[in-house]
């Protein structure tokens, strides 16, 4: 046999050995309920962080991309939310969507509708944008990740969102609860057809809607409110509270209960006709669904990080801050027309105070520490997250500071010891955003008081 077929049969032969696939990607996109968080910021944990416990890794990797804050309209609109997720994905991936928490933001109704109606009012208009009407923005929205994602060869899964533990006095989780709010819509004709939905009226249910879309689009259709508010209705309130949410925050789940909306989610794929998906999923034990989750929160314990170079400390001023949809007056920062919006849980991506810091064009630096003191004035509501990402798209957001409960008129001094790395050429963005748990009704002359931010690091050699 020549040499010049020898090759070619090896090339044959080798051709015909099977390949070892990469693993496929689970992306899930969602809230605050879905996203990871950074163990020694907050005690918060979204499910999405357990998720790829119920998978052969060797199968499937989870793409955890739910956004604290986020509704279907931010989601999509955000630089570094959709269009990076999208990036990430590859034909024969898998993307769950799961929203509705912050699209009830403007009552079900659509805060660009809502506010040409308060400027014909002469009145002030809202700030937070995240507002979408169940039975038409929300929908249009979820038609558009439903299509782009379809035209990457991806396969859409709607899961609704995780129930709220809003017990009434009878032990069930009310109708608010469950996404569906008081109040009706009327649809036009031009309305139904553009949404694919009856027109008359319509009530503004969250979940009903999402069935609705996966009907008409073909979508395999997960309903987790259900779940979720049939096991917590079955646990009871007050082991729901003790147990499986945040301190007494009835709409982010603890690390326990986190695991166990995951193990619903896991539940909800079993049962479906998801036959591919299906067959790369495994049932763990609940030891080593613990020992799992051990694992993510010794991660998050704070690194090591022994950079060398020159030390510096950096003093940035209030009159060097940056606002986007806040404003400040002699008594502290509020947002844009004074009044925090009612019905808030979480941060507003596009309401914050922002510092940057770039590191040299030819040096990276490492920032070591974070010091800033913070002060609420004028009611105990409110709360705040300190994030940092990269660059005018705010990439690789990381939030490395909660308080959920800032006592009135009392300064708080924030001291991070936070490593992070900032590229040569690059810029770190620091964001504090603020939200006041206005208790239903919008609530003005509270105020945010902040004082310098001091960071301290070392600029790489």
């Amino acid at each position: 046999m020549s040499k010049h077929n020898f090759l070619f049969l090896c090339t044959l032969f080798l051709m015909a050995l099977p390949l070892t696939a990469a693993p496929r990607r689970v992306h899930t996109i969602g809230d605050s309920t879905m996203s990871d968080y950074k163990p020694a910021a907050t005690p918060k944990r979204g499910w999405g962080m357990y998720l790829q416990a119920f998978f052969n890794p060797d199968s499937v990797t989870v793409n955890n991309r739910g956004k604290s804050g986020a509704s279907t309209r931010t989601f999509y609109e955000t630089e570094n939310l959709w269009p990076s997720v999208k990036s990430q994905m590859h034909e024969g991936d898998y993307l769950i969507i799961q929203f509705a928490h912050n699209d009830e933001k403007c009552k079900g109704e659509d805060v660009y509708v809502r506010n040409a109606q308060l400027r014909a009012e002469g009145k002030d208009t809202l700030t937070d944008m995240r507002g979408t009407e169940p039975n038409t923005t929300y929908k249009e929205y979820l038609f558009r990740f439903i299509n782009e994602a379809r035209e990457m060869g991806v396969t859409p899964i709607l899961m609704s969102p995780i129930c709220r533990a809003y017990f009434g006095k009878d032990g069930k989780i009310n109708d608010e609860g469950r996404h569906k709010l008081p109040g009706t819509k009327e649809l036009t004709q031009t309305e139904a057809a553009k949404v694919l939905a009856p027109a008359g009226t319509r009530d503004k249910d969250y979940v009903r809607c999402m069935r609705d879309v996966a009907e008409a689009m073909a979508v395999p259709f997960l309903d987790m409110t259900k779940r979720t508010q049939e096991y917590f209705e079955y646990v009871g309130k007050d082991k729901c509270m003790a147990e499986y949410f945040n301190c007494g925050d009835k709409t982010h789940t603890s690390a326990t209960g986190g695991m166990v909306v995951a193990m619903q989610a896991n539940l909800l794929l079993q049962w479906s006709d998801l036959e591919e998906l299906k067959s790369w999923m495994v049932t763990p034990t609940m030891d080593e669904l613990y020992a799992y989750s051990k694992r993510i929160e010794e991660s998050g314990k704070k690194a090591a990080f022994a950079a060398k170079g020159t030390p510096f400390e950096t003093v940035i001023e209030n009159n060097e801050l940056h606002l986007t949809n806040m404003e400040l007056d002699k008594k502290g920062y509020t947002p844009v027309g004074g009044a925090w919006p009612a019905g808030e849980i979480d941060e507003v991506a596009n309401r914050y105070i922002e510092y940057t810091i770039a590191a040299e064009k030819k040096k990276g630096m490492v920032i070591e520490t974070i010091n800033l003191a913070v002060k609420a004035k004028g009611g105990d509501g409110m709360n705040i997250h300190i994030n940092y990402g990269f660059g005018s798209d705010f990439n690789g957001v990381t939030t490395i500071y909660e308080n959920t409960a800032l006592p009135k008129c009392k300064t708080v001094n924030i001291h991070l010891d936070q490593p992070i790395l900032v590229p040569a050429g690059q810029t770190l963005h620091i964001r504090i955003l603020p939200w006041y748990d206005s208790n239903g009704k919008p609530q003005s002359k509270k105020y945010l008081q902040l004082k310098e931010l001091v960071v301290t690091g070392k600029r790489l050699m």
